[in-house]
């Protein structure tokens, strides 16, 4: 009941100082509510406890830290959907079938295989990096590095072949 407390005052003494911070880096009300929600939902479910002299600064940065995760995903996203969907007229022409299977491919080829499992998770059954670091036992940066290394081998390799 003592950390609930303390997590209010918090709240009171720093959120509107963190959604600015937030709206600054995202530019999106929802995001940002989202972004400064999670640094407090994290507190309480991680019982930490910080020390009057350091609180700002802790939830401050932990609110950037986590625009930058957003920002991240929103890139990763972004690249697959360009690679997979919006470049599709670019990539595929004629032979569809014969470059959408060169292309699934090199996705069943990835290799560490996590590589592989990481990329279906994320973009075939929308697990977060959170979800699939838990399920896989990887760190959510982890996740993050093997989905932007496949994306770009998986780009070089597609590319190379179609020339």
């Amino acid at each position: 009941m003592k950390q609930k407390t303390e997590i209010e005052r918090l709240f009171r003494s720093h959120y509107e100082r963190m959604y600015n911070l937030a709206r600054c880096i995202l530019y999106d009300d929802d995001e940002c509510k989202d972004v400064v929600s999670d640094v407090f939902a994290t507190l309480l479910a991680d019982g930490i406890v910080l020390l009057p002299e350091i609180e700002e600064g802790y939830l401050l940065r932990s609110v950037r830290n986590r625009c930058l995760n957003v920002i991240a995903h929103k890139s990763i996203r972004t690249q697959v959907e360009n690679l997979l969907l919006n470049e599709k007229k670019q990539i595929f022409s004629d032979d569809d079938d014969e470059q959408l299977d060169q292309l699934m491919q090199i996705i069943d080829g990835l290799e560490p295989p996590i590589r592989q499992r990481i990329l279906r998770l994320r973009y075939l059954k929308e697990m977060s990096y959170q979800e699939i670091a838990e399920r896989e036992g990887v760190s959510k940066v982890t996740v993050y590095n093997h989905l932007s290394q496949a994306i770009d081998l998986i780009r070089k390799q597609f590319l190379a072949q179609q020339e």
